[in-house]
């Protein structure tokens, strides 16, 4: 992204700085780029790419460790 930590946004409707259709998903605080549930970023936003997907692997059905793939 452009520096800035998006924050969550899962609640759908209307919240200040989004659109009164939002369905969920991140907001860059600092430059008002939305993106979506996957972390694609909407189109005529500031930020350049979609949000990166950190390297992790899934530990069973209900768990997640992030920062660690099975490549290693």
């Amino acid at each position: 992204h452009l520096g800035c930590s998006p924050s969550d946004k899962f609640q759908a409707g209307p919240q200040p700085s989004l659109p009164d259709d939002w369905q969920g998903g991140f907001l860059c605080p600092c430059h008002g780029s939305t993106f979506d549930l996957a972390g694609r970023v909407f189109k005529n936003k500031p930020a350049p790419d979609n949000l990166e997907v950190p390297p992790h692997v899934y530990l069973s059905d209900t768990r997640l460790l992030i920062g660690e793939d099975k490549k290693a």
